[in-house]
């Protein structure tokens, strides 16, 4: 497995941040990302698979977000593909890392599982956190949906795309936003007394 995530690493890919081949990040300050080198890349994922053996199952780096810059530190947020499925729901890391210029190397820190839930109805996944099984967080997407129509009947900006799920309180947080995962719109859920997670007629969702 770990053989096959390096080799994957060797392909180039469209991974933005603001650093170059060669150079000192901290010499190379700007708003704008450029391709992560090779080198680079592969030292980050060694550095987290050595302290996570189960990264060997994903196929590499998804990407890297635009350089974050912050009291001196230079840094990075790094996500890979998922590496496993629970409940019906895939598993991913999500680590920030920062450059150390005495050694010139990134060391992660702040490592995360980020999960993801595929939709028949839509292209982008569904970000959810907390502990809830793909079959509940389905109901509580449809739940949302169904009373966000009945909220929002006739207006045409009405967002369709399911982008986040969340705790909140005794309940959970849905965001519905663009097809991009763009969040425009919070909503609130709670189960009813008694009631099962994965009926959505179970579930009674509002605007927040």
């Amino acid at each position: 497995m770990a053989t096959q995530l390096l080799r994957h690493l060797l392909i180039p890919a469209s991974i933005l941040v603001w650093t170059a081949a060669g150079a000192n990040p901290s010499d190379r300050a700007s708003d704008e990302g450029v391709p992560l080198p090779e080198n680079e890349r592969m030292q980050i994922t060694l550095d987290l698979l050595d302290r996570y053996p189960e990264l060997a199952s994903s196929p590499g780096i998804k990407f890297a977000e635009a350089p974050l810059d912050r009291d001196g530190m230079v840094g990075i947020r790094v996500f890979f593909y998922p590496h496993a499925e629970s409940r019906g729901i895939k598993e991913a890391f999500r680590a920030s890392c920062a450059w150390e210029n005495s050694s010139h190397t990134w060391r992660c820190y702040n490592v995360v599982i980020r999960r993801y839930l595929t939709l028949a109805s839509q292209n982008f996944e569904v970000r959810v956190n907390g502990d809830i099984a793909a079959d509940a967080a389905l109901a509580l997407i449809e739940a949302s949906r169904r009373d966000l129509e009945a909220i929002l009947p006739n207006d045409p900006d009405r967002p369709d795309t399911a982008t986040m799920i969340k705790p909140s309180g005794d309940g959970y947080a849905i965001a519905w936003g663009t097809s991009d995962g763009y969040s425009k719109l919070g909503m609130i859920a709670q189960l009813s007394e008694g009631g099962d997670p994965t009926n959505p007629d179970d579930w009674q969702a509002s605007i927040y």
